[in-house]
């Protein structure tokens, strides 16, 4: 392998290294009496470079379904405090044992990032 190109691979895996360790990503999980739902997700950037949340929402129980699944996106400055909030939807239906990705853009950009689920409308279905 030439030098030009081990210092190529080594500049890649740097600068993939230092984007892996800045998005972190985050977990909730809400306990009902028809299983639970639980929120995984991470802030990234869309290819144009704007920041969103993208992740997924997953049900563990087959009761019933989700509909109009509303997110909760708080923007934290660097204390931690909120500085703004903004109301995403879930696209579609979230049925009992399910996984829905969805991404939401984040409207102000902060130093950290919270996101839950705000609420939901309960839909027939599931088991």
């Amino acid at each position: 392998m030439s030098i030009g190109l081990r210092i190529s691979v080594a500049l890649v895996a740097c600068v993939l290294a230092m984007g892996a360790g800045a998005a972190q990503a985050e977990r909730s999980t809400i306990a009902g009496n028809a299983g639970t739902i639980t929120l995984d997700w991470q802030a990234t950037q869309d290819r144009a470079g704007r920041p969103l949340i993208a992740g997924h929402v997953i049900t563990y129980g087959g009761k019933s379904g989700y509909c109009s699944t509303r997110l909760l996106v708080e923007t934290l400055d660097a204390q931690g405090q909120v500085v703004a909030q903004n109301v995403g939807f879930v696209p579609g239906y979230v049925g009992g044992y399910d996984d829905v990705y969805f991404e939401l853009p984040i409207r102000t950009p902060g130093t950290g990032y919270r996101a839950s689920i705000a609420s939901w409308d309960k839909c027939a279905g599931g088991q």
